[in-house]
């Protein structure tokens, strides 16, 4: 190892001599006080080598390094005691690629000329790690930047961090995070973020988020995060720990300001919460320890658990009483084996704990009912066989007929139907003294929510425990899991705690919901894989003794088993949950108004408006749709019941109907008190696309009323393409088009989003498909228009565009009838640009030309405005004037042309105004005109 000592000295080499002379395992040596500028240049590190700055006596760095750092090409760097800046946006300050390893000890890292937020404008992140390398920050610090974009990004890597302090966002996809001994903090949004990746937070402070934008603190997206003596910090905010989508968080002694559960887990143990916990869409939260809410936020009840959620603590403490303190709705259950005050026993108080119930919300509180039985001297018979309490199921008197009765679900009821007549036929052989067919009992549901799996998998269960098929032939057991039951946080743990669940579950069902939330394929620790491992082997051991659903969406699920073919073996049976069709989902919502003891007016009217809106929808929740829209319907109702003081509470009106259809029609564009079409009239010239136009309304609602109808229709799609020069007016009318649409109800919401190249298309290989499909999604139901189209491929074959259009292409076929994209650009340009791309030519069928305005038009636009701002002119003269710098421009900017003149000729008004100290400031005088004249 040589040790090369940089300086400014005759006996010290020179930093560029050194890094071009030294080998792996050297080490540069800054002298103290020195600075390296690189200038526009970056300082390219693919060697394994150290650098080490030289503190002061005060132990403080004294060397800064000005530009741009890489480590790459698989090697592993040490750099301690450094002040890294940059003051050019342009590049990372530092960044780690190539699967290598960075060390920065005793450092600051610094972006001096960083972006306001809310700027457009491109935003390297201050530090990059990428391609599966590893960057570790240990006594790091990255000043405050309040107002400003700041940013750390981890992308397929790792980022650990240790006693150090970052003023910035940390956000990682498909990575792992890990903090010890460390703050994070950042104001303007989010100070952690991740996407399916993995966190470990131990003894670390996170703060930040933005109330007002709902940005939380630390937000979760498909990830797993582990918190350890961790405490996240947002005050009255509702979710300053976000998750969704299958995320799962552990939280062992720490203080969280609040958490926000979104179709994902909570594991809690001894943790402190300052304001409010909230789980919503399936979301299940697990305490067996110690959880004390302090309710510090006094616009949010303390627990709120909504669609379907599930809240199972051991101890909850609570410490005020509010109306109410907990709020339990939509078919979501809270179980507490024991609730105090104030961590007292005080029943006084704690009997003033307000808890609400509704739409079918379930709370259950252990030890109120104890102290009631105890109150009432009723003591009753103890048995300490909890197993059979919570595992034994009561079985219906006739499941067969109980599944018959369930709508839709044909296919499901065959399979089933072919299950049953297997072991009836198995039955009859052995009663014969033959061998029975081998059977497996083992299955995958496939299936978007609402669709049943649940409720079938219960019935599926009976029907068989009926027929003697299941090992335990005295007691029906039914045992429903999701990740959260199988999966331990501690290493070992996972296996064991699987292990206990098929035990429970052995000689009746395990029901896995969300199973494909099991593969853990792009986190580093896979504990999901310790629990698939272990059911594997129990399936192998137990062959017999036990039959195990795996359930989940379709998609999610299909992966899941081809990633795990030993499984897909082992489970022979799928059931495919197909959605329900407009006609089920009616009968569905008018069978649970008639449970209810509704009545409707018009049921053809309910029929038709119901049948209209699902098929239009996005939403694919299906049942759960139809529940949902029944409960909006059901307050419209209530509402008109109580204004109108009737006594008819019983009878839906047609008029409660279109209210809710109605609701917030016309609230979210520009001008809802004008026409669209009046609107589209107002534009000056176009004449030639407002014909296009109106044909294209005409077919389109032609189709949409024969499809009212029910007769069948010829495809049609309203993709279309928008081609002319600048200022033709090609996104003014891609807005109008979409609010003629939604007026129309052609499309479901009044949705218009704009997008370029820069929002599709990403910087590495395989995060354009991601970020163009994300836009997709957010368009879903409306408008996307992506202005200069065409620059999606302007690098030819290797451009990352291309993955961006075969994208729009797919997304453009599998959602035909729920968006419309208008690709818009120059004349030449697109017309190049579809040479390249024939599949979208074949797609997109409509095409709107946008000529350039005449002069007559341009004067025309130039007056309208003039007059829409109070400016008064003399217009003989204005149009000379116009005509004249227009003959003279080689712009064809068109409509944008005009704008800019009218900027210019409104300054030289301007400086005549100050000049002249005149009264009048609406008046352009003709020495104006003049001026612009002899420009």
């Amino acid at each position: 190892m040589s040790r090369y000592l940089i300086g400014n000295g005759n006996d010290q080499w020179q930093f560029s001599a050194a890094f071009n002379a030294c080998k792996d395992g050297d080490v540069l040596e800054l002298a103290e006080g020195l600075n390296l500028s690189l200038g526009t240049s970056v300082l390219i590190i693919d060697k394994n080598i150290s650098i080490e700055g030289t503190p002061n006596t005060n132990n403080e760095i004294t060397n800064k390094i000005m530009g741009f750092v890489k480590v790459l090409n698989g090697v592993n760097v040490n750099i301690s005691n450094i002040f890294f800046e940059a003051s050019d946006k342009g590049n990372n300050v530092f960044a780690v690629k190539g699967n290598s390893t960075a060390k920065l000890s005793n450092v600051i890292i610094e972006q001096t000329n960083n972006l306001k937020i809310g700027s457009n404008e491109q935003f390297y992140p201050e530090v990059y790690v990428g391609g599966f390398s590893k960057l570790i920050l240990e006594r790091a610090f990255m000043p405050e930047k309040n107002g400003l974009l700041t940013r750390i990004l981890v992308e397929a890597g790792c980022l650990e961090v240790r006693n150090s302090v970052l003023n910035t966002l940390v956000q990682a996809y498909q990575s792992e995070i890990t903090a010890f001994s460390s703050t994070i903090k950042r104001f303007n949004g989010n100070a952690v973020h991740l996407v399916k990746s993995f966190a470990t937070l131990q003894n670390t402070f996170i703060q930040g988020g933005d109330n007002e934008k709902e940005f939380p603190a630390m937000y979760i997206d498909r990830s797993n995060v582990l918190c350890i003596d961790t405490n996240v910090s947002q005050s009255q905010f509702h979710a300053c720990v976000g998750l969704v989508n299958n995320s799962y968080l552990s939280l062992k002694n720490g203080n969280i300001s609040s958490i926000h559960c979104d179709l994902s887990t909570v594991d809690m143990m001894n943790t402190n919460i300052i304001e409010c916990i909230t789980g919503q869409n399936n979301s299940k939260l697990v305490s067996n320890d110690n959880i004390n809410i302090m309710g510090e936020n006094k616009t949010r009840v303390d627990i709120f658990l909504n669609d379907y959620s599930i809240f199972r603590a051991a101890h909850v403490n609570l410490n005020r009483i509010i109306e109410p303190n907990i709020r339990v709705s939509n078919n979501s259950l809270l179980l507490i084996d024991e609730l105090t005050y104030n961590q007292t026993w005080d029943y006084e108080k704690i009997n003033q704990i307000q808890m609400e119930c509704k739409d079918g919300g379930r709370i259950e509180v252990e030890s109120l009912q104890q102290q009631e039985r105890v109150e009432s001297n009723d003591f009753g018979d103890q048995s300490d066989d909890n197993f059979d309490k919570d595992f034994e199921v009561e079985v219906s008197d006739d499941p067969q007929a109980e599944l018959d009765k369930l709508i839709g679900l044909h296919s499901v009821k065959e399979e089933i139907n072919k299950m049953v007549r297997m072991v009836e036929f198995n039955k009859k052989r052995v009663e014969q003294g033959l061998k029975p067919e081998e059977n497996s009992l083992h299955s995958v549901f496939l299936g978007n929510p609402g669709t049943g799996k649940t409720t079938v998998a219960r019935l599926i269960g009976e029907i068989l425990f009926k027929n003697g098929a299941l090992h335990n032939k005295e007691k029906f057991i039914f045992v429903e899991a999701c990740e959260s039951d199988l999966i331990s946080s501690y290493v070992g743990k996972t296996a064991e705690q699987t292990y206990e669940l098929l035990e429970k579950a052995k000689g009746g069902i395990l029901f896995i919901d969300e199973a494909y939330t099991l593969n853990k394929g792009d986190s580093s620790v896979n504990f999901g894989q310790e629990a698939i491992n272990t059911i594997l082997k129990y399936m192998e051991d137990h062959r017999n003794e036990i039959m195990i659903i795996f359930a989940g969406y379709t998609k999610e699920m299909e992966q899941f088993l081809e990633t795990n073919p030993g499984l897909k073996s082992r489970v022979a049976n799928k059931f495919v949950f197909e959605d329900y069709t407009g006609d089920e989902i009616v009968q569905i919502g008018e069978n649970i108004l008639k449970d209810k003891q509704y009545v409707l007016e018009d049921e053809e009217h309910y029929k038709k408006s119901v049948k209209d809106a699902y098929e239009m929808s996005i939403d694919k929740s299906n049942a759960r749709w139809i529940r949902n829209f029944n409960e909006k319907l059901l307050k419209v109702f209530a509402k008109r019941v109580l204004e109108e003081n009737s006594d008819d509470m019983a009878t839906i009106r047609n008029s409660d109907i279109d209210e809710v259809f109605n609701i917030g029609k016309y609230q979210n564009y520009e001008g809802k008190d004008e026409d669209a079409y009046e609107k589209l009239d107002k534009l000056i010239g176009i004449e030639q696309v407002k014909s296009q136009v109106a044909e294209f309304i005409s077919i389109a609602e032609l189709n949409k009323k024969r499809r009212d109808q029910g007769q069948a229709n010829q495809t049609f799609s309203l993709h279309s393409l928008f081609l002319g020069n600048p200022g033709t007016g090609k996104t003014t009318v891609a807005r109008i088009l979409g609010d003629i649409l939604y007026q129309k109800s052609i499309i479901k919401d009044n949705k218009f989003i704009e997008v370029s190249r820069s929002d599709l298309v990403a910087g590495y290989v395989g995060q354009t498909a991601i970020k163009t499909r994300e836009v997709l999604k957010s368009a879903l139901g409306g408008v996307l228009f992506i202005d200069e189209a065409y620059s999606l491929c302007q690098n030819g074959s290797n451009d990352f565009g291309n993955e961006a259009i075969d994208e729009i292409l797919k997304f453009m076929e599998d959602n035909r009838d729920n968006i419309v994209i208008i690709l818009a650009g120059y004349n030449r340009e697109m017309a190049e640009f579809l040479k390249m791309n024939s599949g979208l030519e074949s797609r997109i069928p409509n095409k709107f030309t946008f000529e350039d305005y005449s002069i007559d038009e341009i004067v025309k636009i130039g007056l309208m405005y003039l007059e829409k701002f109070g400016y008064v002119v003399d217009k003989d003269l204005y149009r000379d004037v116009v005509a004249e710098n227009y003959a003279m421009s080689n712009d064809n900017s068109n409509g944008r042309w005009i704008r800019n003149l009218n900027e210019k000729l409104i300054r030289i008004m301007s400086q005549r105004v100050a000049q002249t100290n005149t009264d009048d400031l609406n008046t352009i005088a003709t020495e104006d005109l003049m001026k612009m004249r002899n420009r």
